[in-house]
């Protein structure tokens, strides 16, 4: 398993670093090149923006001239940064030679011919520079000229307008055209069947029966094949709580059982049946042909919709429906599926038959209105279920519930898209059929698509969670489950905008964006685009995040080893240990830092200026605020406190609200505010009452009475910790005899409980129950007693040892 998931590491390292560098190979080759053939390059730019505003063009010679025109953009790009370095270099020699004299006296000869050779080579280098800008002016000319073509050619298909089916004269004569063309379709078995020669007829009386038979045998098969796969690889019952990637394995394998089989065989008969001359000519065999096609547009629909929402299997359902939300929007899915294929089978088949274009506008104006219904119904079922119904009724009755905002969501965008799908529906009877299919085609295709993006994504992250959480991290590498949680929350916050952008970009290819300028946006947006002169590149940050996670995971295990292996063995202070592994610590995550930033494509030497300046503030007067600064870094870093944290500061008690650079924000429990700065906080002593865990010791002192049983005292203490809820179990809670007292025989009372901010009833709670079992029990609780004695009642015995004492203390004086 090491092996695997060792082999795994290298080939996924491979993958990430591959494109970067293609990337940075193709970068330095470019770079090297960077003397172009200007003049070759601007004749090639010409020739495209000929063509482009002939209008002969093609499509293809299109998606060349935008696959040239991004190369020359980039070779441009690198060959302009080329030059500037070059420019720099020049200008540099030209101020070493210092200022021409001014005053009309001649230079040295040798510095005045240098001076005229760098100012020729100064000029030549401006020169490059202007004709790179000259050829990238044009280069975005090209690129509007293209984008703006494309947009006619676009909307110039889907703007034509047709017959107006608002004008009852245009729908009576399409709807009696569509009337004959449905009978055509019924009757045109018979009309090609009796066009057949004696020969043909003879043909296909003798293979009809072997067709049936092997369609009959095919369906056979399959149906067995369905079987065995949905036992063996199917929904199990036996699986109590699937994970997300068992639900996409079997919804796989319910599909292949419900849709890929059966397509399959659909497919097969349709292959044999345009091979088939006689079959597929005419009106019949076109109509046999569309039916066969749809078919499979049908099977497979059915059997995706299946298999995500799994109307009859819960546990395995890949969205988060209950069971009657899943059937009605399933069954809905179902109905949608059938009236657009049986619509859209009518169009194709007069589309291929070539019947007149007023017919195919009605039978497009007619699918309109069948996919603007489904879309209507669907989202109706989607998020206009029968209990969210109930749910938003019930809101709507009471004027001040909050549920009902978020009842009115769900039905504010049911009425939204059906607004949305009704004004598209009426485009087509106004005559524009070909803008409303393409708009309700793409609206459908890209919900299609946002799902399938969903599942995806949630097969994905299923896949990295689980390969995170293997033990084989802590075992081998000695991870801790904290890192690797970690790294699987920053792994999401990576992987979901790549989704993101990705989704956006197949929307937008969807919508009719060409895929070539696309790809060129793509390709900026992963391998570098400057803005302002910094050079940004989205595999270079993601790539450099990574490096400096792991590098930190990495200084981090480095640090607990140093401080438990190798200066443990050594014979130092505990404090210059911690010090000598904290300040390895900081070094590490400095050096992660840089190295991070280098690897976006950072520049290091401006650290340098940064440094400078620091260094000036710090003589001007900002000691007090980089001291704190440094402490803002010192906290954050090392967490002596932490945000929530339960703190006493100066007397002042309360939790650790905020941590700033410069302050850090303690909120007393009188919720009053107590700024401190940084550097108090690390120059004087602060317990930290929550520290390492939210564990806290209490005690409660008591007296009993002289003459009670002492052991009876210890059992009730303890009973009554051990009743309370909030008192840990381990440690035990225990009992100390203190001392005998003045007035009392004195006890205290010692537990714990594990959640400080919880815990702090529980001493008055057990008070309570101790006074309540000590009354029950007979243990008197004394009053303190003083015994005061008067001189009257002073006795003899007494008196004798003071007159005794008084005279022995004379005879000593004597």
């Amino acid at each position: 398993m090491k092996k695997i998931l060792a082999a795994l590491l290298l080939v996924t390292a491979f993958m990430v670093t591959g494109p970067v560098n293609v990337w940075a190979q193709k970068t330095n080759v470019t770079v090297l090149s960077a003397d172009v053939n200007y003049l070759e390059m601007s004749n090639k730019l010409n020739k495209i923006e000929t063509a482009l505003k002939s209008g002969s063009n093609k499509s293809a010679d299109t998606v060349d001239y935008v696959a040239f025109i991004g190369d020359t953009r980039f070779q441009l790009v690198e060959a302009k940064k080329s030059i500037e370095k070059e420019l720099k270099f020049v200008e540099k020699r030209i101020e070493a030679l210092g200022e021409e004299p001014k005053d009309g006296s001649s230079e040295i000869p040798l510095i005045a011919q240098k001076r005229k050779e760098f100012n020729k080579e100064l000029a030549n280098e401006k020169a490059r520079i202007a004709e790179v800008d000259i050829l990238l002016t044009k280069l975005d000319e090209l690129d509007s000229t293209i984008f703006n073509l494309r947009n006619e050619e676009l909307l110039g298909n889907i703007l034509v307008r047709e017959n107006a089916l608002v004008y009852p004269t245009v729908l009576f004569q399409s709807t009696a055209e569509f009337v004959s063309f449905t009978f055509d379709i019924i009757k045109s078995p018979v009309v090609w069947y009796n066009s057949l020669s004696d020969i043909q007829k003879s043909k296909v009386k003798d293979k009809w029966l072997p067709v049936s038979f092997l369609v009959f045998f095919a369906a056979w098969i399959g149906l067995y094949l369905r079987i065995f796969i949905m036992r063996r690889f199917g929904y199990r019952k036996d699986i109590e709580h699937p994970r997300y990637g068992k639900k996409v394995i079997a919804a796989i394998f319910v599909a292949i059982a419900y849709g890929l089989i059966p397509s399959m065989i659909i497919l097969a008969f349709l292959i044999w049946l345009v091979s088939t001359q006689i079959i597929a000519s005419g009106l019949f065999g076109i109509t046999l042909t569309t039916f066969l096609y749809y078919s499979l547009y049908v099977v497979l629909a059915r059997a995706i919709s299946r298999v995500i929402f799994a109307p009859y299997n819960e546990k395995w359902r890949l969205v988060n429906f209950d069971n009657e939300k899943a059937k009605r929007v399933t069954s809905a899915l179902y109905f949608s599926i059938y009236i657009i294929a049986f619509f859209a089978f009518f169009e194709h088949i007069a589309i291929k038959a070539q019947y007149d274009s007023e017919l195919i506008s009605f039978i497009s104006s007619l699918s309109s209105a069948v996919k603007a219904l489904c879309i209507i119904l669907v989202t109706k079922r989607l998020l206009l279920d029968s209990n969210e119904a109930d749910s938003y009724e019930e809101a709507s009755g009471d004027e001040e519930s909050p549920v009902e905002d978020e009842a009115d969501v769900p039905l504010r965008i049911t009425l939204t898209v059906s607004f949305f799908s009704l004004i598209v529906f009426g485009l087509s009877i106004f005559g524009y059929q070909s803008l409303s299919a393409f708009i309700l085609n793409r609206f459908i295709l890209s919900f299609l698509l946002v799902g399938v993006f969903f599942v995806i994504r949630k097969l994905l992250g299923e896949i990295l969670h689980r390969l995170l959480l293997m033990r084989f991290w802590v075992k081998t590498f000695r991870m801790r489950r904290r890192i690797l949680q970690k790294l699987d929350f920053w792994s999401s916050l990576v992987i979901d905008p790549l989704f993101v952008i990705g989704g956006i970009f197949a929307l937008l290819a969807l919508w009719g964006v060409s895929t070539d300028i696309l790809k060129q946006l793509v390709g900026k947006l992963f391998f570098g685009f400057t803005i302002g002169g910094v050079k940004i590149s989205l595999i270079s940050i993601v790539l450099g995040i990574l490096v400096f996670l792991v590098s930190v995971a990495v200084v981090k295990a480095l640090r607990r080893r140093l401080s438990d292996n190798v200066l443990a063995k050594m014979d130092i202070d505990d404090g210059i240990r911690h010090s000598l592994a904290s300040g390895f610590g900081s070094v590490g995550f400095i050096v992660s830092a840089l190295l991070a930033i280098a690897i976006m494509g950072g520049n290091l030497s401006n650290f340098a200026l940064v440094a400078g300046a620091l260094s000036v503030g710090i003589g001007l007067g900002l000691q007090n605020v980089v001291n704190n600064f440094v402490s803002g870094i010192i906290l954050l870093f090392e967490r002596p406190i932490k945000v929530g944290d339960w703190v006493i500061i100066n007397g002042e008690e309360g939790t650790i609200k905020q941590i700033n650079i410069r302050s850090t924000e303690v909120e007393t429990f009188k919720r009053s505010s107590v700024i401190i700065p940084n550097a108090t906080l690390l120059s004087s002593s602060v317990t930290n009452l929550t520290h390492s865990n939210n564990a806290a010791r209490y005690s409660i002192s008591i007296g009993v009475a002289y003459g009670s049983n002492t052991q009876k005292v210890k059992e009730v203490l303890l009973e009554c910790a051990a009743n309370n809820k909030r008192v840990m179990k381990k440690p035990e809670p225990y009992v100390l005899f203190q001392n005998f007292g003045d007035s009392s025989l004195d006890f205290e009372l010692r537990f714990y409980v594990n959640d400080i901010w919880n815990g702090w009833s529980a001493p008055s709670e057990l008070r309570f129950e101790i006074n309540r079992r000590f009354a029950e029990e007979g243990i008197e609780i004394p009053f303190r007693q003083l015994v005061v004695h008067q001189g009257s009642e002073v006795s003899q015995a007494t008196q004798g040892q003071f007159y005794a004492m008084k005279n022995k203390g004379e005879q000593n004086v004597d």
